[in-house]
């Protein structure tokens, strides 16, 4: 995590928790679901074909 993220995190067990729930759903359902971070505009597009929130599923 950068220094930013750091300084920012508000809670951190909170944070960890849902990594671990989401790595536990890729675990258990890799084959159905794509986990991505909305926050990281290349990857958002990629999911939304390039076109804001369309897409989304």
């Amino acid at each position: 995590m950068d220094l930013l993220q750091q300084i920012t995190e508000v809670d951190r067990p909170l944070r960890l928790g849902n990594h671990a729930r989401l790595r536990e759903l890729v675990r258990l359902h890799g084959d159905e679901v794509d986990v991505f971070s909305a926050h990281d505009p290349w990857e958002l597009a990629r999911y939304t074909g390039g076109a804001g929130d369309e897409g989304v599923r």
